[in-house]
C-alpha cells in the first residue's frame, strides 16, 4: 500500500530512514518495523513529540549528549526478563545485566527529568527498588554477586568453606590435607544449593517489577526513535483538514546531497493538489522525475509521522500511496516495461476504487507510440480524476490536462536566452549538458489547462550539434 523497497528507494524514502541514528536495540526495532498512522490524533501526537524533543534539544544539548552516551549501553535483555516472568531462576550474569541495565536506565531518568518535557510514550519509573534488591550491601557497585547479606546460612557456609581453605594451606599431613578438602567440597555443594535458593527468592522479588521494567525500556526505544527523528531536520507538517495536500518548498534530501556534491543547488518546489487528477508536463531534462519523488518521499514521510523536508505542508491521512514509472519495470517477471506499467496500474485501480490515497505516475505509457500513449494516458486521467483520490501525472504529451484538472508545468527553459547558451557550447563543448542543465528552471508553475507542453526537445537538439540536416527535417517552427 506504501510502495515496495525498490520503490522506496527510488524516490528517497529509503536514504532518509538511513540518516536516522538509533542507539538502542529498542530504537533499532522501532525504526525497522515503521508502519503507516492510520489515525489523525495518533499521527498528530507522533508530530508533536518530535518537536518537543527538537525544541528541547536545541537548550538541552548537553543532557541530550549524556543520554544518547548511556544509550551506547543499553543492551536488550529481553529474554532474560521474560524468563524472571515466567518463574525461571536467572544465573548469576543474568541478573548483573539486570541490575545493570537498572543503573543505566536510573541515570537516564535523571537526566530526562532535568529536560522537563513530556512526552507521549515516555515516563521512566523509578528503578532503586530493584537495585536495593541486587545491593543488600549497599556498594552502589555495577557488579552483582551472591552477597553474604542474602542469607546468614550462606554467610556461615562461606564462612566455614574459608576456615577449611586456610587450614587446608597451613597444613602438611597429606591425608588431613584430603579430609579438609572433602569437607571443604560438601560446603561448596551446600553453598551452591544455598545459593540458587537466594537466586529463587531474587528472582520471586524482581518479578513483581518486570512490567516497569519492561516500561521504561520501552520509553528507552520510544525516545531514541524520537531523538533520531528530530535530527535528520526538516519541518513539522500540518495534517490537513480540507482534503487537500500542499507542499510548499520541498526538496529531496537524496537529490539535494548528490547535486551539493556537485556544487549545485535543489530548486524546491511548490504544489497544491485537490482529489482528482492533476497533470504535470514539463521540458525533456526538465525534472518532472525529480519534481514527482520529491512529492512522494514527501507524502511517505509524512504518513510514517516523520518531519517533512518542506518550508511548510499540509497533507491530509492517506490510506495508500502508488508511484508508477518506467524505472520499476519488472524485468524479473519477463515483462516490458509497458505490460509492468499496466499490471501495476490494474493493481492501483483496485485499491483507489474502495481507498483514498496518491497515485503518481511518472511519463506513463512512454514506451508505447505517441498517438496510443497520448489517448491511454487521456482515458487514464479522466478516470482517476473521478476518485477520491490523488493523481498526479508527469507526461510529455500534450492535450491531457482538462478543463476540471489542474495543470502545472515545470519551468525549463521558458526564460533562457538560446542565443548565449549557444554561444558558451561552442565556446566550450564538452561542458554542453552543463550549461543545459545551469538554465533550466526546475521550478513548478501552475498553468492553464490548455497550456501545451513546451517543445523544447529541438531546442536542445540544436544546442547539443545534432546534424543540421536532421534538424532540417523536423516539422517543427522555432
Amino acid at each position: 500500500m506504501f510502495l515496495n523497497s525498490d520503490e522506496r528507494k527510488l524516490v528517497g524514502f529509503t536514504y532518509v530512514l538511513d540518516k536516522i541514528q538509533v542507539t538502542t536495540p529498542y530504537g533499532m526495532e522501532l525504526k525497522k518495523n515503521i508502519a503507516p498512522f492510520k489515525e489523525k490524533g495518533k499521527l498528530q501526537q507522533e508530530f508533536d513529540s518530535i518537536e518537543k524533543i527538537k525544541n528541547s534539544m536545541e537548550i538541552h544539548q548537553d543532557e541530550f549528549n549524556k543520554i544518547r552516551n548511556l544509550f551506547c549501553s543499553i543492551r536488550d535483555i529481553r529474554n532474560t526478563i521474560k524468563r524472571c516472568c515466567n518463574d525461571e531462576i536467572l544465573d548469576q550474569v543474568e541478573i548483573y545485566e539486570i541490575k545493570y541495565l537498572c543503573i543505566l536506565l536510573e541515570n537516564i531518568r535523571e537526566v530526562y527529568e532535568m529536560l522537563n518535557i513530556s512526552v507521549d510514550g515516555i515516563q521512566f519509573h523509578n528503578l532503586t527498588p530493584i537495585i536495593e534488591i541486587l545491593d543488600p550491601e549497599k556498594r552502589k557497585l555495577s557488579t552483582f554477586y551472591i552477597y553474604n547479606g542474602y542469607s546468614k546460612k550462606l554467610a556461615d557456609i562461606r564462612d566455614e568453606k574459608k576456615r577449611l581453605e586456610q587450614q587446608i594451606y597451613i597444613s602438611k599431613d597429606e591425608k588431613d590435607i584430603d579430609n579438609l578438602k572433602k569437607e571443604r567440597m560438601q560446603c561448596v555443594i551446600k553453598e551452591g544449593e544455598e545459593e540458587l535458593t537466594v537466586r529463587k527468592k531474587i528472582c520471586t522479588r524482581l518479578k513483581v517489577y518486570t512490567n516497569i521494567l519492561l516500561n521504561n525500556l520501552q520509553s528507552v526505544g520510544t525516545l531514541d526513535f524520537l531523538i533520531g527523528k528530530a535530527l535528520i531536520g526538516g519541518h513539522k507538517p500540518k495534517i490537513s483538514h480540507n482534503n487537500e495536500i500542499y507542499l510548499k518548498d520541498a526538496y529531496n534530501p537524496m537529490v539535494s546531497d548528490i547535486l551539493e556534491g556537485k556544487g549545485k543547488k535543489f530548486t524546491p518546489i511548490c504544489i497544491q493538489l485537490k482529489s482528482g487528477a492533476a497533470i504535470l508536463t514539463g521540458a525533456n531534462m526538465g525534472g518532472k522525475s525529480v519534481a514527482i519523488k520529491t512529492i512522494v518521499l514527501n507524502l511517505m514521510l509524512f504518513i510514517y509521522g516523520f518531519n517533512v523536508f518542506c518550508g511548510e505542508a499540509e497533507i491530509p491521512i492517506l490510506q495508500f500511496i502508488q508511484y508508477v514509472s518506467e524505472d520499476m519495470q519488472n524485468i524479473s517477471k519477463g515483462l516490458s516495461s509497458f505490460a509492468g506499467e499496466i499490471i501495476k496500474l490494474k493493481d492501483i485501480i483496485n485499491i483507489a476504487k474502495s481507498n483514498m490515497g496518491f497515485i503518481a505516475l511518472d511519463e506513463f505509457a512512454r514506451g508505447t507510440n505517441p498517438q496510443e500513449g497520448s489517448s491511454l494516458v487521456k482515458a487514464v486521467a479522466v478516470y482517476l480524476n473521478k476518485l477520491s483520490s490523488f493523481t498526479l501525472i508527469a507526461t510529455h504529451y500534450d492535450g491531457i490536462a482538462d478543463d476540471n484538472m489542474e495543470h502545472y508545468q515545470i519551468i525549463g527553459l521558458k526564460n533562457a536566452d538560446f542565443n548565449m547558451m549557444k554561444r558558451k557550447i561552442e565556446f566550450n563543448k564538452k561542458d554542453a549538458v552543463e550549461i543545459i542543465q545551469q538554465e533550466m528552471e526546475y521550478g513548478i508553475e501552475k498553468k492553464s489547462k490548455c497550456c501545451q507542453v513546451p517543445k523544447d526537445a529541438v531546442n536542445i537538439c540544436r544546442l547539443l550539434g545534432l546534424d543540421k540536416e536532421i534538424l532540417d527535417m523536423i516539422n517543427y517552427k522555432h
